[in-house]
């Protein structure tokens, strides 16, 4: 079994606020699948998209080091297994599955969760959600999940609403299975009050939902706190949060 990777680390997970699901603050491994089938205007691995573009993996040798070992594409199971278990600091919450996007490789991330379930990690799966066929075949490997929904300023395909759709879709399934998730939605100065209206219907009694405000910021926080009232009162005040990118203030991956 082979995978296509950009990067094997140890780090702090900085995403997802306080809600249920949210692995935020905890220490996890990330395995970042480089291949992407969106294209949002703030992706922040825009380098990894293009998967037979990326032509080496890297992994870091020691914790939070910035030192990394380079090996060419695609990965053996192996390599990866061995990249984890050495970068174990044995305070480790759960294996991040992260990207791009993780499921585009399905056989591969459920070759990968298998192995880790097997070794005794959580797997937490980070996922666009919008392959909810896919999502289907490793929702019984997934622990915790992080859903994204894609906002309409993302710009991340022309059929922005049935995204959406697949993206509740992929909760369900994932929720329906047993893992804890979240959703986790981005938001910007031009994110409409219609359409968060509209998201907290779709999530209400299914799964709670983390606001995160675009990295650089660009929306004021009279918007925010208002993006976050009309959330909060259709899914209940308990069910929202805000969710920043720490791990970008602290300096790590």
């Amino acid at each position: 079994m082979r995978l296509v990777l950009a990067e094997v680390f140890n780090s702090w997970q900085g995403e997802g606020g306080s809600v249920p699901g949210s692995a935020f603050g905890r220490r996890q491994i990330f395995i970042r699948f480089a291949g992407c089938d969106l294209d949002c205007n703030y992706c922040d691995s825009r380098e990894f998209i293009n998967a037979s573009s990326v032509l080496h993996w890297r992994y870091e040798v020691e914790p939070f080091t910035g030192r990394f070992e380079y090996r060419p594409n695609p990965a053996r199971l192996d390599e990866v297994v061995d990249a984890i278990l050495r970068l174990d600091t044995e305070d480790i919450h759960s294996i991040s599955y992260t990207g791009g996007e993780p499921t585009l490789q399905v056989r591969g991330l459920q070759a990968i969760m298998e192995k880790m379930r097997e070794l005794g990690f959580d797997n937490f799966l980070e996922t666009h959600g919008g392959l909810p066929g896919l999502i289907k075949e490793i929702a019984p490997l997934t622990d915790y999940a992080s859903v994204d929904i894609k906002d309409e300023t993302a710009k991340a395909t022309e059929n922005w609403r049935s995204l959406v759709l697949r993206e509740v879709e992929s909760i369900r399934i994932l929720k329906e299975a047993g893992a804890e998730v979240y959703a986790k939605l981005v938001v910007t100065k031009d994110t409409k009050v219609e359409n968060i209206r509209w998201y907290a219907s779709l999530l209400k009694g299914l799964a709670p939902l983390a606001i995160q405000p675009r990295e650089p910021m660009d929306i004021p926080m009279t918007k925010l706190m208002a993006l976050y009232r009309e959330a909060a009162l259709i899914m209940g005040r308990k069910n929202v949060s805000l969710s920043f990118q720490v791990h970008k203030y602290l300096g790590v991956l």
